[in-house]
């Protein structure tokens, strides 16, 4: 007899054994399908657009503290992982705060991801008007799809989301969790991602194919770095191997300030000294700028003639 859940355990076994493909056929797929039905991107953002008031979601206080709520979480996992490897390399001798391949898996993620992929290079070469900003909504551009090269002179740029791509770091969080929690944290990361999503959405912000497009790209750059650091280099980039190294680089580091410091102090102890014997030279050859100087550095009410006393 067989089993009524083979087909889901091989898909399971499928996306287990092939996420950088799948997550590269999908992004594919839903770019196309953006492409070729552009009406998709214009209906959605209909739906939060009011003829006169542009979209009134974007000055919703609520919805405004969800959006910054969202931001700060999303930067606050890098920031956290950034400063515990700035621990280990101020205090070399004690353990990592968090596993140095998460904090390597992380830190690489955003700075490839959000900050060069998304802000670096798809932003100023992929000029697509924001929805506020187009002729269907009360702007002055034409709407262009995704992928679509953009109007020269247009400032403020809507693909890809740069929101977005930040929010979907957050997804691969499910990895470096137990396995009986990886389904229920996964959900509760996938409803917080697609909230902010969308939130970017309903204030005209974005199309729903600049969101959901860097979220593919960003599982994208996820599973190829969870292969490379996890996989194919897992010797080399293990958690022994990068705590060694942090360690060592920790001590060169201290070394290096140590040398540092000592250098700082002699040379301040040299110039000191060049200072003094220049103003002793000076004295020497002149005098009388040697009895002003005397002068100056005596205490205060020496010079002159001595108080109290009247000259004959």
């Amino acid at each position: 007899m067989s089993d009524p859940n083979e087909p889901s355990r091989a898909r399971a076994s499928l996306f287990a054994r092939a996420p950088l493909t799948t997550a590269i056929l999908a992004t594919v797929a839903l770019s196309f399908l953006f492409y070729l039905l552009p009406q998709i991107d214009l209906a959605v953002a209909g739906l939060f657009h009011e003829p006169g008031k542009s979209f009134p979601a974007a000055q919703i206080p609520l919805l405004q503290d969800f959006r910054t709520f969202g931001s700060n979480i999303s930067l606050s996992l890098p920031l956290l992982l950034l400063v515990g490897v700035v621990l280990k390399l101020s205090f070399p001798a004690k353990t990592s705060l968090v596993p140095p391949r998460m904090a390597l898996f992380f830190v690489s993620l955003y700075l490839l991801g959000p900050a060069l992929l998304v802000n670096g290079i798809l932003k100023p070469y992929w000029g697509r008007p924001r929805p506020m900003n187009t002729d269907h909504f009360g702007g002055p551009w034409p709407f262009q799809g995704p992928w679509v090269m953009g109007p020269p002179g247009l400032g403020n740029h809507s693909f890809s989301s740069g929101e977005g791509a930040f929010i979907a770091c957050l997804l691969p969080l499910v990895l470096f969790v137990p396995r009986e929690w990886r389904w229920p944290v996964g959900t509760l990361l996938g409803m917080f991602v697609a909230a902010v999503g969308l939130s970017r959405v309903a204030f005209g912000g974005h199309y729903l194919s600049d969101v959901v497009i860097s979220i593919g790209l960003m599982l994208i750059l996820a599973a190829a770095l969870h292969h490379l650091i996890f996989v194919r280099y897992r010797h080399t980039l293990s958690d022994a191997a990068l705590e060694k190294r942090l360690t060592a680089l920790g001590y060169r580091m201290a070394e290096q300030r140590a040398q540092f410091r000592h250098w700082l102090r002699r040379t301040l102890a040299t110039s000191y000294r060049s200072a003094r014997n220049l103003r002793r030279a000076e004295r020497a050859i002149h005098p009388g700028a040697a009895a002003r100087a005397a002068a100056m550095d005596a205490p205060t009410g020496s010079v002159g003639a001595p108080t109290g006393t009247n000259p004959p």
